[in-house]
């Protein structure tokens, strides 16, 4: 008789191993590991297997799936024109950040286009989610609430009326199916219900959109084998403190995931941003050292972004580096460049870096705004503010060309801005235009002559 297999799983990502673990070894997590017993009491040589047979990619016959838009443009933009039928939308984000709020008023505008939609909470009973909806103005006959966390319930409703335009789940890690020896949130479950529910979606052509928990470090909870079996994952990103609400795709079958969302949280629920730009830098002091203007690229758009440093004498032994909206290392990396091609001296000052407004920047064209500010704030010399600045800068000073110059150029004219510096490789591909004057670059030092006046 076969023995049975023991091992142990992590509870946050999924991690095997034979050996129990104080702290996985993985993900980071302490005291995450379960311990599973794997039965061997199966004669492989009985085991009868159908399958079907693999036929020529050229002779699968395919059928075109339909795009609902949600009439909400900043999300339709990131799912790529709509919800497509049939998929599994798992969006993710903080607590409070309004993530039930913007699924909510998606399922009312469903209920008003498309008809019937089912809401699945197992968070909220039925009259708290009525008194959101009554603030939120979302109120109609066609939008149907279950409060309910068997999964097994859910399976039975929708066997017999499968006639809903949208089926949203609030939230995954609730959902249980009572027949597994799992408590809700087991890893165990999440699978087997997401799973259950993928087919679920398949079968019945009907768009289902999950609602999960992030963890500490802003990354969605639950084993990343979550990720993989849903069709589109959306974060929610954003501050509670600020009004502003940042949607990406971070996977996405049926479209883009560079493009992003902006949304603005008010009484009456989540209001899409038309011109996120105008937001951004409205607030922009004027005549104040340490503040410059740069247009990112998100997707398709371009945002126009103000970043902030704040240089100052260091009151410890160690100087501070602190940065918001903007990667640490990446500062500590363009501080390197600074004192090495500039002569700049950050030994015993605290160097701050901000991204005002909430949004998180990656794009590596940020580079020379963050030089400028924090040069700015250094010499406490304040950049005009008809003035912006973009481009990418490598280890040796250079000034790299970036992507898209002319859109950008075409935002900064929108907004009136007189002055732009941009790598001297994108020069090439810019036409004389009267409204807005334009300077290449080729290294920080040419650059701190032009826009410091050294």
């Amino acid at each position: 008789m076969a023995k049975n297999k023991r091992y142990y799983i992590c509870q946050e990502c999924g991690y095997k191993t034979i050996n129990w673990m104080g702290r996985c070894s993985n993900c980071g997590a302490w005291n995450s590991f379960e311990e599973k017993v794997e039965s061997k009491d199966v004669d492989k040589n009985n085991i009868v297997r159908e399958g079907k047979n693999p036929v020529p990619i050229t002779k699968v016959k395919t059928s075109e799936r339909l795009r609902l838009k949600t009439d909400i443009k900043e999300l339709d933009r990131v799912l790529g024109g709509g919800i497509v039928s049939g998929s599994l939308i798992l969006l993710g984000g903080a607590p409070g950040i309004g993530k039930s709020t913007l699924i909510l008023q998606v399922a009312s505008l469903f209920s008003h286009k498309y008809g019937n939609t089912l809401y699945l909470s197992g968070e909220e009973s039925a009259p708290q989610l009525k008194m959101r909806a009554e603030r939120l103005d979302c109120l109609h006959d066609k939008l149907n609430i279950m409060d309910e966390r068997d999964y097994l319930i859910l399976e039975e409703h929708i066997s017999e009326n499968n006639n809903y335009s949208l089926i949203v789940v609030d939230s995954i890690q609730t959902i249980h199916i009572p027949e597994l020896d799992a408590a809700p949130g087991n890893i165990t479950q999440i699978k087997e219900v997401t799973g259950r529910l993928l087919k679920m979606a398949k079968t019945t052509d009907i768009p289902i959109v999950l609602i999960g928990h992030v963890t500490k470090e802003g990354e969605l909870a639950g084993p990343r084998v979550l990720e993989h079996l849903v069709d589109t994952v959306l974060q929610f990103e954003g501050d509670n403190y600020h009004m502003y609400r940042m949607l990406r795709a971070k996977k996405n079958r049926f479209g883009s995931t560079n493009e992003i969302g902006v949304f603005e949280m008010k009484e009456n629920g989540i209001q899409e941003v038309d011109n996120p730009s105008s937001f951004f830098i409205n607030e922009r002091p004027a005549d104040v050292s340490g503040s410059i203007i740069t247009p990112i690229l998100e997707g398709s758009r371009v945002l126009l972004v103000e970043v902030q440093s704040l240089v100052t004498d260091s009151a410890f032994s160690s100087p501070q580096r602190l940065t918001k909206g903007v990667n640490y290392k990446r500062v500590s990396l363009l501080l390197a460049v600074l004192e090495k091609r500039l002569g700049v001296n950050f030994r015993d000052l605290d160097v701050n870096v901000n991204i005002t407004g909430g949004i998180e920047v990656e794009e590596p064209g940020l580079d020379l705004a963050v030089i400028t500010a924090v040069i700015s704030s250094y010499r406490n010399i304040s950049i005009d503010n008809q003035t912006a600045v973009i481009g990418e800068v490598g280890l040796a000073g250079e000034v790299r060309a970036v992507g898209q110059i002319k859109k950008r150029l075409n935002e900064l004219k929108k907004l009136g801005f007189k002055h732009a510096v941009i790598p001297a490789g994108n020069l090439k591909n810019i036409e004389f235009d009267p409204d807005i004057k334009i300077d290449g670059v080729k290294n920080i030092v040419k650059f701190a002559k032009i826009i410091l006046k050294d």
